[in-house]
C-alpha cells in the first residue's frame, strides 16, 4: 500500500508553514521529495530561515492546518483569551470553507492538550496527570471544560472538523512541543526556550564579571509538565498522515517534570551549578495547570510511535540554537 504522502501527492498545503512546528513539517516533506509543498502565512518568512512558496489551497491534495495564535503562558492567559479564541476559530472556519470548495482529500488539524478538562489537571497533591484522548470529560462534569478559551476553540474545532465527510481527517493533539525555531525571547516563548534564554542570560553576566540577580520562575516551581522535541513531533506527524486514523491522538511525552526541575535543566544546559541559584518566584504570573502529561497508551498502539530524544538532549540542542540567534 502507498504511503498516503508519496509523490502521487499532486500538492500538499500548510497553513501556518512558517511557524514553528509548520515549518519543520514542510523542510521534511521538502527534504523528503513529498510531492509539491505550498506554504500559506500572514508572515513573510520562516522562524528559521528559507521558504518553499507562497499560494492558497486550490488544487491541493493535502493540507497541514498548524495556523494559530499561540504561544507559552506569556500569551496564553485570561486578557488575550477572546482576542485569540475569535482569530483562531476564524482561521479555521476560513480553511475548512476552502477546503471543502477545493476538494482537499485530507486535512490535518493541529490540536492541543489544552482541550482536556481543567479539572482533572488542578489537583494540589503534586502527582503526576496522564492525560489520554477521552480526558476532554471529568467524572461529574457535564460539559467539557478545556483550559482557557484557546484550548475551547481548539476542542470546538475538532468538533467542527469531525462533522464533514468532504474529506479525511487527521488530529494530532500536541503537548508541548519544543526545539529550534521556536520563540524564545518575543513573550511567545514556552517554558523550555524560556528558562535557556534566562540560563544563558546569566551565563554571559557571570563570564563579564556582572552581577547576577536572582533566578526568575513563574509560579513556585510545582507544576508538572512533559516537553516533546520538535524532530519527535514530525515524525508523529508523518505516521499519523500516513495512517488510517481519523479520532484526535496525543503527539507528546510521557515523561513529565517540575519546572523548578526543568529550570535546573536549563542551567546545566548553560554549564551553570543549579544549587548555587537563589530563584525568584513570580506568583502573579500565569503558570497554567498544576499537572499535564500525556498519555502515550493509544498513540504506540495505533501508530507505532513514541519520542526517541531526551529532554537533557533537546534541551542542549535548543541552548545551541538559541546562542546562534
Amino acid at each position: 500500500m502507498p504511503s498516503a504522502l508519496d509523490k502521487t501527492s499532486k500538492l500538499i498545503v500548510i497553513a501556518g508553514g512558517h511557524g514553528f512546528i509548520g515549518f519543520h513539517v514542510a523542510r521534511r516533506l521538502d527534504y523528503t521529495n513529498t510531492g509539491r509543498i505550498r506554504i500559506v502565512d500572514i508572515s513573510e518568512k520562516a522562524t528559521i530561515g528559507g521558504t518553499i512558496c507562497h499560494e492558497a489551497v486550490q488544487g491541493a491534495h493535502i493540507v497541514l492546518h498548524f495556523a494559530a495564535n499561540m504561544g507559552g503562558m506569556g500569551t496564553i492567559h485570561d486578557e488575550n483569551n477572546f482576542a485569540i479564541y475569535s482569530q483562531n476559530s476564524a482561521m479555521t472556519v476560513n480553511i475548512v470553507d476552502a477546503c471543502i470548495a477545493a476538494g482537499v482529500k485530507k486535512l490535518f488539524y493541529a490540536s492541543s492538550a489544552c482541550v482536556y478538562h481543567d479539572a482533572l489537571q488542578n489537583s494540589s497533591s503534586g502527582e503526576d496527570v496522564s492525560l489520554c484522548e477521552n480526558d476532554i470529560f471529568s467524572s461529574g462534569a457535564p460539559v467539557p471544560r478545556p483550559q482557557g478559551l484557546y484550548g475551547l476553540e481548539k476542542l470546538t474545532s475538532e468538533f467542527l472538523i469531525q462533522q464533514f465527510d468532504d474529506f479525511e481527517i487527521r488530529i494530532a493533539r500536541f503537548h508541548n512541543i519544543y526545539g529550534p525555531g521556536d520563540a524564545w525571547n518575543n513573550g511567545r516563548e514556552k517554558a523550555p526556550a524560556a528558562l535557556l534564554r534566562k540560563a544563558l542570560a546569566r551565563r554571559a553576566l557571570y563570564d563579564s564579571g556582572e552581577s547576577v540577580e536572582h533566578f526568575e520562575l513563574w509560579g513556585d516551581g510545582s507544576q508538572r509538565r512533559s516537553f516533546l522535541y520538535i524532530d519527535d513531533a514530525v515524525e508523529g506527524i508523518i505516521k499519523l498522515l500516513d495512517s488510517n486514523h481519523s479520532a484526535p491522538i496525543n503527539i507528546g511525552s510521557n515523561y513529565s517534570i517540575l519546572i523548578r526541575e526543568l529550570a535546573g535543566l536549563a542551567l546545566k544546559t548553560a554549564s551553570l551549578e543549579p544549587d548555587n541559584t537563589l530563584s525568584n518566584f513570580q506568583n502573579n504570573k500565569p503558570v497554567g495547570v498544576a499537572s499535564r502529561n500525556s498519555n502515550n497508551t493509544h498513540v504506540k498502539s495505533i501508530l507505532n510511535w513514541a519520542p526517541t530524544t531526551s529532554l537533557e538532549e533537546g534541551m542542549k540542542c535548543t541552548g545551541q540554537w538559541i546562542e546562534t540567534c
